[in-house]
């Protein structure tokens, strides 16, 4: 095989820019972020229900409400770890040197 078999390379058109943007696919991040804070508003407003109902005595079960106790307090502990690591990514990004 020779070297003048190799073809150079060639850009496809030179009118391409990085930033394009296309069509939008799949869901949109904000509506997502906004759904999953949504979630863990309405476990927090259940456990807040379910503790309340087991101090006035409406529930005898005590199993479903540490259950929804529970649920509320891993949901809002992801969401703060989440928080804190987006912060930390965009003050990583704002320190950088440019």
């Amino acid at each position: 095989m020779s070297i003048s078999a190799i073809a150079p390379i060639i850009p496809l058109s030179p009118n391409i820019s990085i930033g394009d943007q296309g069509p939008k696919e799949g869901p949109d991040f904000s509506k997502f972020l906004t759904d999953a804070l949504g979630q863990v508003d309405a476990l927090q407003k259940n456990a807040d229900e379910a503790s309340l109902q087991l101090a006035t005595g409406q529930v005898d079960d005590l199993s479903t409400v540490m259950i929804a106790l529970e649920k509320a307090n891993l949901s809002l502990s992801l969401t703060v770890v989440t928080r804190d690591k987006v912060l930390d990514a965009y003050n990583q990004i704002m320190r950088m040197q440019i």
